[in-house]
């Protein structure tokens, strides 16, 4: 989603992207195609909050044209499909959280009692707002920590950007627990891995792992740049396959152009 020029070696970007990617791909094989079971959603858990985590991190708040198309070309194979308008898919709340973030973290930073009214707010709004594009405000909660852990060294309060992170942490699991009502084996095993996921963004930093570069078959190297940097081109592309498939299968039960507005 980035024009500018990118490291030749593999980063810490392309790591955790890569496993965001697989996670998620993960998880709409579970959604498209075998929708009575949630151990594939159990593990798709992770990837949501690497990439709410990197878009408030980020020094930018760009809302590239390729965004727009790629949330419009989905919302139209919906459509097509007989699928669904809203909630919008994740694009549209990639979007949403890019434009008020930094308002958003302005409030937020005044005093301790925004600082925590904020992210208490939105995951109470993030139901009824996940019915209008995916996740709902729940997106902002992480984009905060993202935030906080980009700007850790000019807060210079350790443990308030630690506590944030079990909140977010914590956020999330509630959430998503909601969401799927997961068995107890499956939530066992989306909590340990959110776990990592959310203690391994804590320590996040930009690296280019020059060592682990060089180590790297060339085709290995060349797929996780791939999914590290061609993010938006993999989730639209992979959706719109896994979507057409599902509607030839006669998995998703749908009509064509039988859509309607809400999942």
């Amino acid at each position: 989603m980035n024009t500018k020029i990118l490291p030749a070696g593999i980063t810490s970007y392309d790591l955790w992207k890569t496993l965001a990617v697989v996670t998620m791909i993960i998880d709409h094989i579970g959604w498209s195609f075998f929708p009575d079971d949630l151990w594939w959603r159990a593990v798709g858990r992770y990837s949501f909050p690497i990439w709410f985590f990197l878009i408030g991190y980020a020094r930018t708040r760009d809302l590239p044209l390729k965004l727009w198309i790629g949330a419009g070309v989905l919302i139209a194979a919906n459509v097509a499909l007989g699928l669904w308008v809203l909630p919008m898919n994740i694009l549209v709340t990639v979007a949403v959280v890019r434009f008020i973030l930094d308002p958003v973290m302005k409030l937020a930073l005044k005093n301790r009692f925004y600082f925590w009214g904020v992210p208490v707010l939105m995951a109470v709004a993030a139901v009824p707002t996940g019915s209008l594009f995916e996740y709902g405000t729940s997106a902002v909660i992480t984009a905060m920590f993202g935030y906080l852990v980009r700007h850790r060294e000019e807060l210079g309060n350790e443990r308030l950007i630690f506590n944030f992170t079990i909140f977010a942490l914590l956020a999330h699991i509630v959430l998503q627990q909601l969401s799927f009502g997961f068995l107890q084996e499956q939530f066992m095993v989306m909590i340990p891995g959110v776990g990592l996921v959310y203690l391994g963004l804590y320590y996040f930093k930009p690296i280019t792992f020059e060592g682990l570069t060089r180590k790297i078959p060339r085709p290995g190297k060349a797929l996780i740049q791939l999914c590290g940097r061609r993010t938006l081109e993999i989730y639209v592309v992979h959706l719109l396959i896994f979507r057409v498939a599902a509607f030839a299968l006669g998995i998703s039960g749908s009509v064509l152009f039988g859509w309607r507005w809400m999942l």
